[in-house]
């Protein structure tokens, strides 16, 4: 199961404590539907700042930020409980780390984890766990992503940090879901402003047929739509994957 622990215990205390400072632990101002304007934002970041420390190197080019594929209002929907996050990460010295966390809506830790980071920049995405505590429906959920320069020193994290909405989907969605082609998944989630899963249906698709020119300039679409042209360059076959059981053990 999940490991649940209030946020102010956390080993992460320093970097919440920053989200905190930052506003971005307020609770979320929206409620959940398809059909509501979502230009309201809730707060987040999605592209890092620099490291506070100047005498720390955590990025092979310092100039390039760690950025998070979501909207401008750093919020996520998707239909699924076990949705796909996707990241534009810059190449990471190997004796640093990453560290994931997320909070339900109370503000509770459900899990937080270590992972290794990339070698090379590129594009990065992380499944959330196979659990026995799923997202629920028409919650709101706040993640973060850091870069760990200085374990010592946690405020000067690379990090990144929004929310996840899952919003239940209707019987007849579902039965789209379940015959439709990727295709036609991807339409749909378009129309229903599922970000989360329209970005990832669209990377798989890419993955299969990364020369579809059709493909690329959806993906560029996408991107440039919420203001990250910069993440919409990256070639997609620098993809790596990140899927995090509940233990803990990071799976390639």
């Amino acid at each position: 199961t999940m490991r649940r622990s209030k946020f102010k215990i956390s080993t992460a205390t320093l970097v919440i404590g920053g989200l905190l400072t930052l506003g971005i632990l307020s609770e979320p101002a929206l409620s959940g539907t398809f059909s509501e304007d979502l230009r309201e934002g809730l707060p987040g970041r999605r592209i890092s700042g620099g490291s506070r420390s100047p005498n720390t190197t955590c990025r092979a080019d310092s100039n390039q930020p760690v950025v998070a594929l979501i909207p401008e209002n750093n919020l996520g929907l998707t239909l699924t409980d076990r949705p796909t996050l996707w990241f534009s990460l810059p190449a990471i010295s190997p004796d640093r780390s990453l560290e994931f966390g997320l909070f339900n809506q109370a503000g509770d830790l459900l899990y937080q984890k270590s992972l290794k980071p990339p070698a090379e920049a590129g594009l990065t995405h992380l499944t959330l766990p196979e659990t026995d505590e799923p997202l629920q429906a028409e919650q709101d959920y706040r993640w973060y992503l850091s870069v760990v320069c200085n374990p010592e020193s946690r405020s000067e994290d690379l990090f990144v940090t929004g929310w996840i909405r899952r919003v239940q989907p209707t019987h007849d969605i579902e039965q789209q879901l379940a015959t439709g082609t990727q295709q036609e998944h991807l339409a749909l989630y378009k129309e229903k402003n599922a970000w989360l899963d329209a970005l990832t249906t669209l990377g798989k698709l890419r993955r299969e047929d990364p020369t579809d020119t059709v493909l690329s300039q959806d993906w560029n679409s996408l991107l440039a739509a919420v203001n990250l042209t910069q993440a919409s360059t990256i070639p997609i076959g620098e993809l790596l994957e990140y899927r995090i059981d509940p233990q803990g053990a990071q799976m390639p």
